[in-house]
């Protein structure tokens, strides 16, 4: 199945995690832009006590209210986190679709934190292996943001993310069948990592991470990439689609 990358969007949080929009207006907003396929993928963490998470007694009334509400894929973003991924065998069978994210590490939380990190070379391996750890568990769909570093360190990106770093991720992600997101709130991966995935024959995902009304569908910088790459049809990642 081949759909206009700009009538995609799989990541979208409401109000059952740290959104602002309730099920029905992220509905009703995803169907007034004319999204061919959507999925609602509001944060759960199953073992750690991260606020504005669902959690694992919580899982089946979201779930539930997400087919009554007619969302065409099921999910969660769940947490990624150093020593196991935060969602069981079980519950994951449940959804339609399990995004895996990295948000804290070491104490640090990857958004709005500006404390120090002193060695920057040992954080990005830890992230590293924590990712790949989360892909070789078997239960991820697609791996978001990979690239988004804490505010300390964040200007550094282009030169602690080294080709090897990259490599060895992409590898982890081909072997597992493991889709990468490009994030249109975070306007990551970039073109360089974007371009190996593709060479990789790894999926990339389109999701806009929107945690307002208005960020729903916000997926241009990921299509305007796709673009310029000339992606294939076939490399875009939809569920349940081989």
């Amino acid at each position: 199945m081949s759909l206009p990358w700009d009538a995609i969007d799989l990541h979208i949080h409401t109000r059952f995690s740290d959104g602002q929009s309730s099920l029905a207006e992220a509905v009703r907003v995803a169907r007034a832009k004319k999204l061919k396929i959507f999925a609602i993928t509001d944060h759960y963490s199953q073992f750690c006590d991260l606020p504005h998470r669902l959690s694992k007694g919580q899982l089946k009334t979201y779930l539930d209210s997400l087919s009554s509400a007619g969302v065409m894929v099921k999910g969660v973003e769940a947490d990624i986190l150093p020593d196991q991924f935060s969602i069981s065998k079980a519950n994951a069978d449940l959804c339609d679709l399990v995004l895996g994210g990295l948000h804290v590490l070491e104490g640090r939380v990857f958004w709005g934190d500006k404390g120090p990190i002193w060695d920057p070379r040992s954080f990005v391996e830890h992230i590293r292996v924590t990712l790949i750890r989360a892909m070789e568990s078997g239960l991820l769909d697609v791996l978001v943001h990979p690239t988004w570093l804490p505010e300390d360190i964040r200007p550094q990106t282009k030169q602690l993310l080294t080709r090897d770093w990259r490599e060895s991720l992409l590898e982890a992600a081909a072997d597992h069948m493991v889709a990468i997101e490009i994030s249109g709130a975070w306007k990551v991966p970039d073109e360089v990592f974007v371009r190996a995935c593709l060479r990789r024959g790894v999926k990339l995902s389109v999701g806009s991470d929107a945690h307002t009304p208005s960020d729903i569908g916000n997926i241009r910088y990921a299509v305007d990439l796709l673009k310029r790459l000339e992606a294939p049809p076939e490399a875009i990642f939809l569920p349940g689609m081989p």
